[in-house]
C-alpha cells in the first residue's frame, strides 16, 4: 500500500528519495568519514606531497596541546555566559507578550528581526556599532561622560561585546519558544489564581516558571550547542583577537586548517568537538518528552 500511495511501484519510490540520499551522501557522511580518515594522517597542504599515515599522533598532540585547550575554555565560558543571557532575556520578552500588550504581533515581528539574519550580518552591523570612529556605542558613552573604551581591541570588552552580539541575535528564538510553551498554559488556571489573590508576581513564579520549566531546559541545551561552535561573529569582529582573547575552538579549527593547512591535526580536533557534541546531543535526546511541559 506504501509503494501504490507513491505512485505506483517501487522505482518511484527511489527516484523521490534520491535527491535526499545523494546529498547526505555527499554532503554529510562522505565529508564525516573523509575527515576522520585525514585525522590518522599527517597532512600539510603546503609542505606535504600527500597525507602521510600516523595513526593516532594527531589525537596525541591535541591532549597536549594547550592553545586548544585555552580555546575550549573560552567555548565554554562563551556559550554559558551567552545562553544564560539570552534565557533571561529571553523569559522576559515571552511573558511580556504572553500579557497581550497593545500591538502585539507587530512588536513580536520587529523582535524575531535579528534571529533570521545571517551570522556575518549581524557581526558587521555589531562591529559597526562598537567602532571608535563612528559608533554610535562609543558616541552614546562620551555624550554620558562614560569612559572610552575600545570595545573590539581590549580582551574583555571584545569577549563581551561577541556575548551582546550573540545575545541580540538569539534572545529571539528563546523567546519564542518559550512564548509557544506559555500559549499552552491554560488561562483558566491564571484566572483562579488572581482569584485567589495571586499577584503577577507569584502568577510567574508558581505557574508560569515550572509549566514551562521544561521548554527551558530545551531551549537552553540547543543554544549551549550552538553557542559552543561560534565562529561567524568572531571571525567577522575580532578575527579571535586582541591576541587569543576571543580564539574559540570552532576559530582554533579554523586557523589550524586554512592558515596553519595543518589538515590532519584540524581534522584530530574536529572529529573529538563532533564526538563531544554527539555526546552531548545524545543526552538532549534521551530527555523525557513530557518534561517539556515541566
Amino acid at each position: 500500500m506504501g509503494w501504490a500511495l507513491l505512485g505506483g511501484g517501487r522505482t518511484t519510490f527511489v527516484l523521490l528519495a534520491a535527491p535526499a540520499i545523494l546529498y547526505v551522501l555527499a554532503w554529510r557522511i562522505g565529508p564525516a568519514l573523509y575527515t576522520l580518515w585525514l585525522s590518522l594522517h599527517q597532512y600539510n597542504l603546503v609542505y606535504d606531497a600527500q597525507p602521510q599515515w600516523v595513526l593516532f599522533k594527531n589525537y596525541t598532540l591535541l591532549f597536549q596541546d594547550a592553545g586548544l585547550w585555552d580555546a575550549l575554555r573560552r567555548s565554554i565560558a562563551f556559550a554559558l555566559i551567552a545562553t544564560g543571557v539570552e534565557l533571561i532575556v529571553g523569559m522576559a520578552a515571552a511573558a511580556f507578550f504572553d500579557s497581550k500588550p497593545p500591538g502585539r504581533n507587530f512588536l513580536l515581528g520587529l523582535f524575531l528581526l535579528p534571529m533570521i539574519m545571517a551570522p556575518v550580518v549581524v557581526g558587521t552591523v555589531w562591529s559597526a556599532l562598537f567602532d571608535q570612529t563612528v559608533g554610535p556605542v562609543p558616541y552614546l558613552l562620551e555624550l554620558l561622560h562614560g569612559p572610552r573604551i575600545a570595545w573590539l581591541a581590549t580582551p574583555l570588552s571584545a569577549f563581551f561585546g561577541l556575548v551582546a552580539a550573540d545575545v541580540w541575535e538569539w534572545s529571539p528564538l528563546l523567546a519564542l519558544l518559550l512564548f509557544a510553551a506559555m500559549q499552552a498554559i491554560p488561562r483558566e488556571q491564571y484566572e483562579a489564581a488572581r482569584v485567589d489573590g495571586a499577584t503577577s508576581l507569584q502568577l510567574f513564579w508558581r505557574l508560569t516558571l515550572p509549566q514551562v520549566a521544561g521548554m527551558t531546559a530545551v531551549a537552553a541545551g540547543l543554544r549551549l550547542m550552538d553557542a559552543f561552535l561560534e565562529l561567524d561573529k568572531v571571525f567577522v569582529m575580532t578575527g579571535g583577537g586582541p591576541g587569543t582573547a576571543t580564539q574559540f575552538a570552532s576559530f582554533f579549527i579554523y586557523k589550524q586548517a586554512f592558515q596553519g593547512y595543518e589538515l590532519g591535526y584540524a581534522s584530530a580536533v574536529i572529529t573529538c568537538l563532533l564526538a563531544l557534541l554527539a555526546v552531548a546531543y545524545g543526552a538532549y535526546l534521551r530527555q523525557p518528552r513530557g518534561s517539556v511541559r515541566g
